[in-house]
């Protein structure tokens, strides 16, 4: 595999020294953090040797035009009174289409407007065809909540995302973790994604720009394929000092935090860090506004560190850390199930048990522009994930007939290379993937022996341990066409292989169009197959045998699950309406065997992957955006369905007579609603920031075989902030933020339904507040 890859870098480098037809100019836009363009910026272009060799000035857009004399990798450096200067690493001539950008940080407090919609439509597609909806700091700064904001909540303002329980969310109608994460080109360890999914490890605060990618990837993305989560890091070289924020409310809620950034020549860094504590740890097992027992401590610090080892060549590291101790919220009044030697009443509303998380992350990326047109990326990644249920062994015997203490971890090693190569109107790809994912599973378990019988029974020990090493691997080779002016074409292949709990092996082909009829207007359309791999860390494939005469049994099926293969066709246009307006449609099909889905089948809240045998997904989503100097506003609808049918893995997770009509029927999932919508807007006047968001489901389903439909959910979120000028500090600005205004009782899950076994209930009505104080940049 890796052979091919360094075959293929290898021809990339030798055909990098003949001059390329048709160069063009370096043309780009100069803002300022808030993302405003900026006029009059003084641009210079410099060799290797620090020779000024072209100069250029910015227009009333930003925008700027640059040319050297002759290809190669120049330094980009951008100045302007007022603010610290800038700047990039450029390979001239760039790929198709492709634009320089560079941001200027204010050397004194910026004022912020509302210059760009809290979500964009599809900024037109990406350059091979898929959707692209994209989100700045300043947007996700214009939500209600700030960059206080869930991750999973700002992406549940995107067409076709859908939020669940516990923060988790559907894209597109997969199955919550079935969509990675990029960090700055690099893919994350796809494990980063657990169900109950903590994603404290990746938060708003250190992003700059985030792209969400869905419909026909290219051949470079592989294994969850639902969306690409592309995150584009801040810099401290683009915006130095930085801010400390307290935020609290109620649940208990207080959570201090921080970001840094700075820059010293080639060497820049941000770190960022918080800590907090609420009442809010998983969604509420009952409709009060106040969850019984669902504390929460955790803590989050993420450090981008790089160094520009040349003018065409940079190192750059990441690294992440968190942790959480939880409770799991109750529900009272329960009857119990079982008596239990030595005991009494035990109301279930007593229960203390937890569930604890820690996640460990680091990147070490090398990327360079060796040659003109040439384009390398080396990354290395190495993550640690645990998930630990602490029971109460009393509460979980009387009411369950098992109390497992459980532990189960994954450590992984990734390797990734990609190489892009522009050739005329061509630009070839290729790369490869090589992990290992160490997982490890270890329950000790006390149940009762069957039969019961009545009276006070007394429990045995049951020891079910398992580890695995899973490897994941993959090489891909694409090309991007530029046909005409007006038209593009993307296609690419890519093999991947994986084995340890589950073996399979795939071809996967990815063809896709773009066409420009008009400036304003892309059209696109394409086809895809992918292959998408299970959650490692749920599979325990000793349990049915380790339980077997016990209160922990479930019943006998296939233990380890398959590869999902999907086949994909999506089409879809966007379109500038007029300067300020721009909408989007798009619709997609899916043709799905083995699909895979999650759900807590037992008493240990893990949840464990299974396959459905077959069946088809399909959606429609709309978006419209509006812009203008102090107002914006968005809204999307998405309708779609999931149907399934026949059960292909984990055929014990259901009761006989469910999983008898699963294999007759097709049933519709429960990860998405028919109808969904979302909206937002942002208002600006005077040192005033007013913002709303709204969420709309039609519900999701639950009881026998999911044919229940739960009831409607939306909830609206107010926030109005004031800034304020204090001497000697600078800005300091105060939100108030109102989420569920009109105290909903929104039901997200039943107590009952497929891998279902507690109610889940959104937030009510919560008041919080934001303390945000400037931290001046170190002088030098």
């Amino acid at each position: 595999m890796w052979l091919s890859i360094a075959i293929a870098f290898s021809l990339a480098v030798g055909f990098a020294s003949p001059c390329l037809a048709g160069a063009r100019q370096i043309s780009g836009v100069v803002t300022d953090t808030l993302g405003r363009p900026l006029s009059q910026v003084k641009l210079e272009l410099r060799n290797r040797n620090g020779d000024a060799i072209a100069q250029a000035i910015t227009d009333h857009a930003g925008h700027f035009n640059i040319a050297p004399a002759s290809p190669g990798g120049y330094s980009l450096v951008a100045k302007k009174p007022g603010f610290k200067s800038a700047n990039k690493i450029v390979t001239y001539p760039l790929g198709a289409a492709a634009t320089v950008s560079l941001t200027l940080g204010a050397e004194t407090a910026l004022s912020i407007p509302v210059q760009a919609s809290l979500i964009h439509a599809p900024n037109g597609v990406s350059t091979t065809g898929a959707n692209r909806y994209t989100v700045t700091a300043q947007d996700i700064s214009n939500l209600p909540r700030g960059q206080n904001t869930n991750m999973t909540d700002v992406l549940a303002q995107m067409p076709g995302v859908a939020i669940d329980q516990n923060q988790q969310i559907h894209i597109r109608n997969t199955e919550g973790p079935q969509f990675q994460y990029q960090i700055n080109g690099v893919m994350v360890p796809i494990d980063i994604n657990t169900n109950p999914p903590f994603v404290s490890m990746i938060n708003p605060m250190f992003v700059k720009q985030m792209t969400l990618l869905d419909g026909i990837l290219p051949s470079r993305y592989s294994y969850a394929t639902g969306g690409v989560l592309n995150i584009e890091t801040k810099d401290g070289c683009e915006q130095q000092g930085g801010s400390a924020s307290m935020y609290g409310g109620q649940r208990n809620t207080v959570q201090p935090s921080f970001q840094y950034g700075g820059c010293d020549g080639k060497f820049s860094y941000y770190v960022s860090g918080l800590y907090s504590m609420s009442n809010s740890a998983f969604s509420s097992a009952t409709p009060a506004p106040d969850a019984i027992h669902n504390s929460t401590i955790q803590g989050q610090g993420f450090g981008f560190f790089a160094y520009d080892i040349s003018d065409t060549t940079r190192l750059s590291l990441i690294t992440s850390v968190a942790a959480s101790n939880n409770e799991l919220p109750n529900q009272p009044n329960l009857p119990p199930e079982f008596g239990l030697v030595g005991t009494g009443s035990y109301p279930s509303a007593d229960i203390n048990s937890y569930l604890d998380f820690r996640d460990y992350l680091g990147i070490l990326a090398l990327n360079g522009a060796p040659a003109p047109g040439l384009t390398y990326q080396l990354a290395y990644s190495t993550h640690y994930i645990s998930q630990a249920f602490e029971p109460d062994n009393v509460g979980e015997l009387i009411y369950q007939g098992i109390a497992s203490t459980a532990f189960h971890s994954d450590f992984d090693n990734t390797v990734q290379g990609d190489v892009t190569y522009k050739l005329g109107d061509h630009t070839l790809g290729a790369g490869g993937y090589l992990g290992e994912y160490g997982v490890e599973s270890d329950d000790n378990s006390l149940v009762f022996t069957l039969p019961t019988g009545p009276g006070h029974l007394t429990p045995v020990r049951v020891i079910n341990n398992s580890n695995k090493i899973n490897l994941l691997s993959g090489i891909y080779l694409e090309d991007t066409w530029q046909i005409t002016e007006k038209l593009r074409v993307n296609a690419g292949v890519r093999w991947d292989r994986l084995s340890g709990y589950t073996y399979n092996n795939q071809i996967d082909p990815t063809i896709n169009f773009v066409y420009l009829p008009r400036p304003d207007t892309t059209l696109h359309a394409g086809f895809a197959r992918y292959m998408q791999v299970p959650s490692f860390q749920g599979i325990s494939p000793g349990a049915p045998a380790a339980f077997k005469g016990t209160t922990g049994f479930a019943g006998s099926g296939t233990v380890n699950p398959e590869t999902e293969d999907d086949y994909e066709w999506d089409v879809g246009i966007v379109h500038q309406l007029t300067r300020n307006i721009s909408i989007s449609e798009d619709a997609f099909y899916e043709y799905t065997k083995h699909y895979l889905d999650t759900g807590q089948f037992g008493d240990v809240p893990i949840f464990a992957p299974f396959n459905y045998k077959h069946g088809y997904i399909w959606g429609t989503e709309t978006a419209i955006t509006y812009n203008s100097e102090n107002l914006s506003a968005h809204a999307s609808t998405t309708i779609g369905r999931n149907m399934q049918k026949g059960v292909a893995t984990g055929q014990f997770n259901f009761d006989p007579d469910e999983l008898g009509y699963i294999n007759r029927h097709y049933i519709v999932l429960d990860h998405q609603p028919l109808y969904g919508a979302a909206a937002g807007i942002a208002y600006r006047w005077k040192p005033w920031d007013f913002s709303a968001d709204l969420l709309y489901s039609s519900g999701l389903r639950g009881g026998f075989a999911d044919l229940e439909s739960l009831p409607h959910l939306v909830q609206v979120n107010l926030a109005a902030q004031r800034a304020f000028h204090v001497p000697s500090v600078g800005e300091v600005t105060n939100r108030i933020t109102l989420l569920n205004i009109f105290d909903r009782t929104n039901l997200i899950r039943p107590s009952e339904g497929i891998g279902i076994f507690q109610a889940a209930y959104g937030p009510r009505i919560t008041v919080y507040d934001t303390l945000t104080i400037p931290l001046p940049a170190l002088s030098k």
